[in-house]
Parts: C-alpha cells; sequence; structure tokens
C-alpha cells in the first residue's frame, strides 16, 4: 500500500514488540510511583550557611560594631549572594548568608569558612567563629505532645528521652527527634561573695579548679609487645557531693563546698502544655527526599504499637502532612475525575466500546512516563507535579483521538481494518507530530529557568513533556496495533442487549466448559487452597464454582451490551447534533472568508481591548494563600518579663482558644517573655476557612489584653508550611543607615499602619530594653592588678553564670554552672557591693569602686540586611487583602505619603524569597518565559511546515487565547500565580494544535482544488477532531475551577486560564485562522507558490 508511514507498519507488523515496550512503561510508571516522595509544594534548595560569634557580655551595639560589620564585610565579597542578614544581641552575633538557588551548598559553606578563617581584627575575649550551614525547609512535619496528668512532668521527660527517642529515631525517613518541655538538669554552685573575699579566691580560680577536676579525654594509644593499649582521663564527678569535695586551694585544704552551696539543678526554662495538659513535646523532622506521609504513618504505627506506661497518653498537636495528605487526596480525585470525564466525551464521540477503550487506555500509558522522570530527576509528588498529571490527561488523549477518528473515517468508507489503520494513521502522523511538539517546544525550554520560579515551572513542564512525548508515541506505535487486532464487535442496540439479558444457557454452558480450562482452572484451584484453609467442612462449595463463572460472564457481558447500546444512543444523538453544528460552521465560513478584514479587525480588537483595559488590573502573586489547618498566635511582653509572669498572662489566650468550637487541639509553648500558640482546627468541611477565623479570633483575643498594655497578641496567618509566603504573615523591613533614625520611623509606621483596612495587626520584631551599661574606670583600675576584661568577666560570672564542667548523673552527663547565690545580687546595690580581691594590694575592693552603671534603653537585638539597619514588622493581611506584592506596594504608598519614607528610609520584604519579592521576580520573568516559548514553538512549526509564514498562522489563536484567559481571571477577581503563569504557556501549544490539524488539511488539498474550497472542506473534516480535543481539553479545567478542600486554592487560577483561553482560541480558530490564511494566501495564484515552498 502507497503513502503508508514506515513507523506505523514496522509497529503493526512487529506487535509483540510495541506490546512489550509499552507494557514495560506501565510496570516502571508503577514502580516509580510507588518509589516517590510526597510533598505539598516542591522543595527549593536554598543554601544557606549561619556564622556565630559569643562576645560574653558584649551589648548589641558593641557586638554590631566591633564583631558582626567586619563578618559583613568579609563576606559581602563573595559571588551568588541573595542576602547577607545579621543579628546582633547580647553577647552573640549572628550573620546568615543566603545563597541564590541551585548554588552547590558544599561550595557555599567552603567559601564561607574560607573568608571567615581569614578575618582579622575581631577583639580579643570573642569566642571563635562557627560556620554552620542550614537548611531552611527542615522544619518539624510532626509535632505531638507526651503527658500523664498526676505525674512528675520530669518522669514524662525522662520516658520520652531514654525509651522513646531512640523508637522514634529508627522510624524510616525520620532525620532528626527534638524534645521540649523537661527540666534542665544539671549541679549549680552557688558562691557566697563574702567567702571568696575572706579567703582572697575569685570566679575564675574556682571555674579553673572545677574544669580541672571534671576531665574525660583521650590521651592516645601505647603498643607494648604486639598489644595497643588506649590511655584516656576520666575524672568526671558523679554527685553534687564529688563536685564540692573539688579542691580549690589545695595548699590551704578549701574546696568547692567551703565557698557556697553546691546542688542538683532541677529547674524548667520554658513551659509547654498541649490541650492545657503539662506535657513533653515531641518534634520530628524528615530526612531530605523521603516520603512526609510514610513518615508520620510510621511514627503513629510506632506509637499505636508501643505499650506507653499507664496513665501516659499522646495527643497530636501539629500535623503538617495532613494537609498533604488531603491535597494530594483530593488531587487523586481530580485526577480520576478528570479521566472519567475525558473518557465519557471519547465514548459520545467515537460510539464504540471497543474503539473508545483503545483510545482511553493511551490515559495510563502516557501519564507513566511522568512518575519515571520524576524518579530520575529527583522530583516528588506535589501538588505542582500532580498537577501537571491532571493537565497532561486532556492533552495525551489528543493524539489518539485525532488517529482513532481518522481511522475510523475509513473504516466507514468501507476499507477493511489492518487496510484502514495503515492509512488513516499515515495520514495524520505529520499533524499529530507537529501538534506534540508545538506542545513540546513550549514546556522543555522553560524548564531551564532558574530560581524559585524555576523549580515550580521545572516539574510542571518535564512532568507535562514526558507524557505529551510518551502519548505521541502511544497514538502512533501502540493504539495502531490495538485497533489493528482488536475489531469492535457488531453495535449493540437495545433489542440484542435485552436478547444478551435472556440468555441464560450461554452463560451456563460457559460455567460448565471455563473451569476446566486455563484461569478458569487457575481460578478454581485458587478456591480450593482458600476453603481448606478454611476447613475441610467447606470444601463442597467447589461444586457451585462452575455457576460463579457463569454468573459473572452473564453479568459482565449484559451490562456491556446494555452499556454499548445506551452508547450507541447517546453516540447517534450526538452525532445527529454535532452534524448540524458542523454544517452550519461550513456554510458560515464562505461568508467569514468574503469579510475577512473585518473577522480580523474584531479579533484585533478584542485582544487590544483585554490587553490594555483588563491585563493591567490583575495582580500577580507567587502561590495562592492556602488553608493548611492550622492557626499559630503569640503572646509578646518585654524582655524583662519573667517565665511565670509570661506564664500566667498567656493563660487567659490559652483558655480562650480551648473554648472555641473550631479548634481541637492547642499547643503552648511559653518562654520567658513571649509565649506561641499552634492552633489544629478541625476538617475542612466543619468550619469556616482559616482566613475567616484568624480574623475573628484577632478581634477578640487582642480584646482579652485590654486593660494589659504590656502584653501584645500576635498572629502569623493562615498559611502554612512548603512554600514561600503561602497565606501567613507578611514581613517588611524598614532599611537605614542609621539606627536612630530608623528608630524614630518605625513607630510612626507602626502609628500608621495599625488602623489599614487590609491589615489585622502589626507587630514589631525586636523591642528596647532598659539596660545598665557598667562602665569600668581605668583610673581606679590602676594599681589593682585587676583588668577590666577581669572585672566584667566576674560580673559575668555572677550574675549569668558560666559552665565550669561536667558532671554524670544516673549514667548521663550534664553541665555544671557556675554563679553567684541570688540572695546577694537582689537590686543594683547588692550588686555594685559585691567584693573582688585585688592580688596586688592584697584586699578586697567593692565592684562599685572599679565603676558605675549608666542606664540606657537599648535594642534588645540589632538587625541588618545587605549591610543596611532593619527594622522588621510583621503584617497580618486581612481576608480582603490583596495579594502579598500588591499589599506591600499599597503599605509602601501610605508609608511614603506619610513621610515616614524618603531618600534616607526605605521600605523592602524582609527575607531573601518572601512571597511579595517572588511575585515581582515572577512578574519579571512570565514576560519572558512566554516570549520564550512563542519563538521556540514558531521555530519548530517553522521546521515542520518548511516556511516561514505558516506558523504566524498557526500561532494567531495564541493572542486570542491570551484574551479569553485573561478575561476570564479579570471577572473571576484572580491574581495571575505561577501555575497561571504555567497555564499560559501552556495555551501557547494547545491553542497551535488545533490550528496544526486544520492547516495540515488545508495543505493537502491545495493542489486538488481551490483555495476556498480547501478551506471549507479541511474545516468540514476537521471539526469534528477539533472540537472533541476541545472538549477534552477543557474538563481539565473544570475540577480544578470547581475544587475544594486542602490545596484546592493552587489549581484554581490554573483552570482558569486553562477554560478561558482554550475556549475562546478554539472559538476563534475555526474563524479566525482560515480568514487571515484567506486573506493573505489568496494571492500566490492557485496556491502553487504556497504549494512549491510548502514542499
Amino acid at each position: 500500500m502507497k503513502g503508508v508511514n514506515p513507523l506505523v507498519r514496522f509497529s503493526v507488523e512487529r506487535y509483540v514488540l510495541a506490546l512489550g515496550l509499552f507494557a514495560a512503561v506501565l510496570l516502571f510508571g508503577y514502580l516509580a510511583t510507588r518509589s516517590l516522595g510526597v510533598d505539598l509544594l516542591p522543595s527549593v534548595n536554598v543554601p544557606t550557611v549561619v556564622v556565630s560569634v559569643q562576645y560574653p557580655g558584649a551589648s548589641p551595639a558593641t557586638v554590631d560594631r566591633q564583631v558582626t560589620q567586619l563578618l559583613e564585610n568579609a563576606l559581602s565579597r563573595l559571588g551568588g549572594i541573595a542576602q547577607l542578614s545579621s543579628t546582633s544581641s547580647l553577647g552573640q552575633s549572628r550573620v546568615v548568608v543566603s545563597f541564590s538557588p541551585g548554588t552547590d551548598p558544599r561550595q557555599a559553606a567552603s567559601q564561607v569558612a574560607a573568608q571567615v578563617a581569614a578575618l582579622r581584627g575581631l577583639p580579643s575575649g570573642v569566642s571563635t567563629p562557627t560556620v554552620q550551614t542550614f537548611d531552611p525547609n527542615a522544619q518539624p512535619i510532626l509535632e505531638f505532645g507526651l503527658y500523664a496528668p498526676g505525674k512528675p512532668l520530669e518522669e514524662v521527660y525522662r520516658y520520652a528521652e531514654d525509651q522513646l527517642l531512640p523508637l522514634l529515631e529508627q522510624v524510616s525517613g525520620v532525620a532528626n527527634v527534638a524534645l521540649t518541655g523537661g527540666p534542665e538538669k544539671g549541679v549549680d554552685i552557688f558562691l557566697d561573695p563574702s567567702r571568696l573575699a575572706f579567703f582572697g579566691l575569685s570566679v575564675q580560680q574556682v571555674s579553673q579548679a572545677v574544669a580541672g577536676a571534671a576531665l574525660q579525654s583521650p590521651i592516645g594509644s601505647l603498643t607494648r609487645s604486639g598489644t595497643t593499649l588506649s590511655l584516656s582521663t576520666r575524672t568526671v564527678p558523679k554527685s553534687a557531693e564529688d563536685v564540692a569535695a573539688i579542691l580549690v586551694d589545695p595548699q590551704r585544704g578549701i574546696r568547692v563546698g567551703d565557698l557556697g552551696q553546691v546542688q542538683v539543678r532541677n529547674e524548667v526554662e520554658s513551659y509547654v502544655r498541649v490541650n492545657g495538659q503539662p506535657a513533653v513535646l515531641v518534634s520530628l523532622q524528615q530526612a531530605s527526599g523521603s516520603n512526609a506521609l510514610a513518615v508520620a504513618d510510621g511514627v503513629r504505627r510506632l506509637l499505636q504499637d508501643l505499650r506507653l506506661p499507664e496513665g501516659y497518653q499522646v495527643v497530636f498537636s501539629n500535623d503538617t502532612t495532613l494537609v498533604i495528605r488531603a491535597a494530594v487526596e483530593r488531587t487523586y480525585k481530580e485526577l480520576f475525575l478528570t479521566a472519567g470525564v475525558v473518557a465519557a466525551v471519547v465514548l459520545l464521540f467515537l460510539g464504540r466500546l471497543n474503539t473508545a477503550f483503545t483510545v482511553i487506555l493511551a490515559i495510563p500509558i502516557s501519564l507513566a512516563a511522568a512518575p519515571i522522570l520524576y524518579s530520575l530527576l529527583g522530583f516528588t509528588f506535589n501538588l505542582v507535579s500532580l498537577l501537571a498529571l491532571i493537565v497532561a490527561i486532556g492533552i495525551v488523549v489528543d493524539d489518539s483521538i485525532v488517529v482513532a477518528e481518522n481511522v475510523e473515517r475509513y473504516r466507514a468508507q468501507g476499507l477493511g481494518q489492518m487496510e484502514a489503520v495503515l492509512k488513516g494513521a499515515s495520514e495524520v502522523f505529520s499533524a499529530v507530530a507537529a501538534a506534540s511538539l508545538s506542545v513540546l517546544s513550549v514546556v522543555i525550554p522553560v524548564s531551564f529557568v532558574e530560581g524559585f520560579a524555576g523549580r515550580y515551572v521545572q516539574q510542571f513542564a518535564l512532568g507535562l513533556a514526558a507524557a505529551v512525548a510518551m502519548s505521541w508515541l502511544e497514538a502512533l506505535l501502540f493504539l495502531t496495533v490495538r485497533m489493528a487486532y482488536t475489531p469492535d464487535a457488531p453495535a449493540k442496540t437495545w433489542a440484542s442487549a435485552w436478547r444478551e439479558f435472556l440468555d441464560l444457557g450461554r452463560a451456563l454452558r460457559f460455567g460448565l466448559t471455563a473451569w476446566r480450562r486455563g484461569l478458569g482452572l487457575l481460578g478454581g484451584l485458587a478456591l480450593a487452597l482458600f476453603l481448606l484453609r478454611q476447613g475441610g467442612m467447606y470444601l463442597p462449595l467447589l461444586l457451585l464454582y462452575p455457576f460463579l463463572l457463569a454468573l459473572g460472564e452473564y453479568l459482565v457481558r449484559t451490562l456491556l451490551a446494555f452499556l454499548e447500546a445506551l452508547t450507541l444512543i447517546l453516540h447517534l444523538r450526538t452525532e445527529a447534533l454535532l452534524e448540524k453544528t458542523r454544517a452550519a460552521y461550513a456554510q458560515s465560513l464562505p461568508w467569514v472568508l468574503r469579510h475577512n478584514g473585518s473577522v480580523l479587525l474584531f479579533s484585533l480588537a478584542l485582544f487590544l481591548i483585554v490587553a490594555l483595559a483588563v491585563f493591567p488590573r490583575i495582580p500577580f502573586s507567587f502561590v495562592p494563600r492556602y488553608d493548611t489547618g492550622y492557626l499559630r498566635a503569640g503572646l509578646r511582653l518585654s524582655s524583662e518579663a519573667s517565665l511565670n509572669r509570661t506564664n500566667e498572662l498567656v493563660a487567659r489566650l490559652e483558655n480562650f482558644f480551648l473554648a472555641q468550637p473550631e479548634v481541637e487541639t492547642v499547643q503552648l509553648t511559653v518562654n520567658q517573655g513571649q509565649a506561641n500558640l499552634v492552633l489544629g482546627l478541625k476538617p475542612f468541611g466543619e468550619r469556616p476557612d482559616a482566613f475567616t477565623l484568624l480574623a475573628r479570633y484577632q478581634t477578640q483575643a487582642r480584646a482579652l489584653y485590654a486593660e494589659t498594655p504590656e502584653a501584645r497578641v500576635v498572629f502569623f496567618g493562615g498559611g502554612g508550611p512548603g512554600g514561600p509566603g503561602g497565606g501567613g504573615s507578611l514581613n517588611v523591613a524598614l532599611a537605614s543607615a542609621g539606627q536612630e533614625l530608623l528608630q524614630e520611623r518605625l513607630e510612626q509606621a507602626v502609628a500608621i499602619l495599625q488602623d489599614d483596612p487590609y491589615l489585622l495587626g502589626v507587630d514589631i520584631q525586636g523591642q528596647n530594653r532598659l539596660e545598665l551599661n557598667f562602665i569600668p574606670d581605668a583610673a581606679r583600675l590602676a594599681g589593682t592588678g585587676l583588668t577590666p576584661n577581669q572585672v566584667v568577666s566576674t560580673l559575668q560570672a555572677f550574675l549569668q553564670g558560666t559552665q565550669a564542667g561536667q558532671v554524670e548523673l544516673e549514667g548521663l552527663t550534664y553541665p555544671i554552672r557556675l554563679r553567684v547565690d541570688p540572695t546577694y545580687v537582689g537590686d543594683v546595690q547588692a550588686l555594685l557591693s559585691l567584693p573582688l580581691y585585688s592580688p596586688s594590694l592584697g584586699t578586697n575592693l567593692a565592684i562599685g569602686q572599679l565603676g558605675h552603671l549608666v542606664p540606657e534603653e537599648v535594642p534588645s537585638s540589632i538587625q541588618r540586611q545587605n549591610r543596611l539597619y532593619v527594622a522588621t514588622l510583621s503584617l497580618s493581611p486581612a481576608p480582603s487583602a490583596p495579594p502579598a506584592a500588591v499589599l506591600l506596594a499599597h503599605v509602601e504608598e501610605r508609608l511614603r505619603a506619610a513621610g515616614v519614607l524618603d531618600e534616607r528610609v526605605a521600605l523592602t520584604e524582609a527575607g531573601a524569597f518572601g512571597q511579595a519579592r517572588l511575585a515581582r521576580e515572577l512578574s519579571g520573568q512570565g514576560l519572558g518565559l512566554f516570549a520564550l516559548a512563542f519563538f521556540m514553538a514558531y521555530l519548530v512549526m517553522a521546521a515542520q511546515f518548511n516556511t516561514f509564514r505558516y506558523p504566524l498562522y498557526l500561532l494567531l489563536p495564541v493572542p486570542l487565547a491570551l484574551a479569553g484567559a485573561l478575561l476570564l481571571l479579570y471577572l473571576a477577581g484572580a491574581s495571575l500565580d505561577i501555575f497561571g503563569i504555567l497555564g499560559f504557556l501552556l495555551l501557547i501549544g494547545l491553542s497551535a494544535k488545533n490550528a496544526i490539524l486544520y492547516l495540515d488539511f488545508v495543505q493537502d488539498r491545495l493542489g486538488r482544488m481551490p483555495l476556498e474550497e480547501a478551506l471549507v472542506e479541511a474545516a468540514r473534516l476537521r471539526f469534528r477532531p477539533i472540537l472533541m480535543t476541545t472538549l477534552t481539553i477543557l474538563v481539565i479545567g473544570l475540577p480544578l475551577l470547581l475544587g475544594h478542600g486542602a490545596g484546592a486554592e493552587f489549581g484554581r487560577n490554573l483552570g482558569l486560564v486553562v477554560l478561558g483561553g482554550v475556549f475562546t482560541s478554539a472559538l476563534l480558530t475555526f474563524f479566525v485562522v482560515p480568514a487571515a490564511f484567506y486573506r493573505y494566501e489568496r494571492v500566490r495564484v492557485g496556491g502553487e507558490a504556497f504549494k512549491a515552498e510548502a514542499t
């Protein structure tokens, strides 16, 4: 047979090879699906390196000036830095270097370490800088409270530490387990200053004596007579009595116990409560690349199987996998729903169960390619990669529909089954290849985009590309095999279906013969083994096996018969309606061709109106706000507030949330001056959305502290983990070169933003505090034998204490803390009266004789960002607030109008990868991505048709698709996020596919008929497959648009873009492409010039 494509002929003739190849694809796709990890969103690797330096006793200002700025100056020379931020607090400097996504983490850490090692000029007394890598994604995925009413918390903590923690660390996928809420244990040495003065000893001498007596270190090894012995020293005290017996002055026999009291420390530095019960909080982090759901399930199984001590209870108070599980399950439902709707569309248009099943089989085969690629590239199943599969469902059947429809057309003309397959598939081979390449040319190039957006685009684009490429191969190399060797049975009518229903004898004959052959015999043996295991008395039931086979055959046969009859009826009605529509379209097309100028002007006007009037009104965001099922709140007091005072005040807030009907769990962590709560909400269908609750709770919770001005209630939003921004608070920063000016403008900014309608609250991160600055007097120190550093170190030891060694209690090692007895430093005067021994004078001097205290109001910490001083504000958006980028612009406009912002003070988003920052980056990259995709599609089509003119016609529907998508986004009040951008990129390939199918037939007929007749004939023949492919693509948008529940927000904008764009492009493709082609190609006489160029 002439004109048969050799690849089509090869696959049909070597059908065993085709069957084996595609069966392997299904198998490996299944295995890859089972092995892939599961996350909410793609994990973006942002290499982050933290440099920490201790400067004991130094104020935040001193740390900033003498340490932090030196580190910043050295580290700012490194390349690839996304942000350089620092925090200078009391006695500590912390510099965080965030590199651009894609930077090698090891190389980044080594570069930072090299710069720090080469740094010179740090003051004496600072510790050696430590360089550590930090993973921003390493947040706990699961937290639960362990408590036992009526039992000491120390006992619960010891059980969790000794028995539960080792078991949890063995769960597959668990990277780290942390415990919070237990008492801090150790040994305290409370020194008596009067005894130190009496014996003429210093705190440093006591510390050195304790450290020297508490040694635990390897020494080396000794080889003797061929045997190697290891040497070490271990003189760690075993009890508080051993510590008290340590000699400080051997000549005089003075021991630690002679200088004060020694006692075991068992104090609480933080409180943890879960649902009002004192508890130990257990936090678990997952290993990189592991399946979060599998990790959480493993932990839950362990706790279920574990026999906890009597009275012990476990309450899961923060489970981030719940939203992941709900979102993934919802996405799977949308996946199957979309596949079902696509199958129904195919059935209606093709009308035969076998042919429809042959086409629908393309879905699992094509989709199997995506998880295989995900596995090879180290991706996970997440909302982005699963969205790619949902979108792919409507696309991958397109190629099979086009091939199957053309084969059926030749069958209807009387060709034999094999001949119709070879001729029909070969005729559309080039069109199917061009249509698939048009999609691939769009999605593959944009997968190389870098940054945060690139990581999202990459997983979507490559997953879709794998499925589309496999669908093309499947349609031409495997669909043809199925259609060639699986003929359709005779069409079933209602009469024949009823005959099948009444034909019980056929079923009985099948049952009586099938049990003795093949699969029937194997089934009988399996049933016999099963009955034997249940007991020999059930074996007689095996006699019913043939009748069970008969019943099964009867039910399947009759159901298929009625389904075939119903399908045929619906297909005939669909065909009748389709034929009327096609006839009307074919009759209207000549009018369109005669008025081609008006049609093109109308299309151009529509595009310009939308581009100029609608597009500027659509805001950008990176990802939509999403409901995680958790809210986060907190109480903020001054840094001087005690732990007990903080605990007392936060009890009001805790009780308020415990009484709310929408709240299931309340997790509370109390520290000195601040408390944080995690509120677990009821399932999504049993409550309002988190943002509505957030607005309500804010007003009610803040009213609780109306008469307690020092307490501030803060909320952190309803968005959650796994992505940048996700719906939580928006952190902004005022930046300036001068710290004093910054503090002044900060107070003005807070006053202005407090009553903003888009904000529920404004929280200042880092408040000023009153500090007593001790200034040593150099003149008084002269001749005493004391240095300023010795005086400051002694004060630090008196007040804060210092770690002097280690003690072993009950087999575990704990620190020994050395400090002055708190009863001797009850106030400032008592502190200044403490004695300090002068070695030169041989007498004791009061601290107040060596310096004086100056009260100052200083920041509790000094923050800098990119070498500018910053003050951070946490803004809680109201439910009606616009996306983060628009909200940030609104805040900036208000502050600039009020004079808060000028050339000396600027506003920026805190954090290197905040929601607003990423949205601005996306808006800048979006046009570039679209231009790149458009250009690549043009080049591929030009190469396919061997002309630079044809791609202009093929891509003509793209601007019209953009107009439809933008208009629907605007009418729906939606923003344009990363998922909407993906939809726009996809529209380039989807819009061009229909035009390719149409113009490929026009080209084929131009040599045999005039241009106008060729356009009308191609429109008549291609109307049906174009309508089918359009409907299958449109249905993928409906589940995305109508979905609700966890994670439904992510696919909504993509659904709007696909629905609006594909509908508009398909509608206008039927008229605009023929009009444009006719207007500009009719000047070529008889189409000969066109034909020569195209060939």
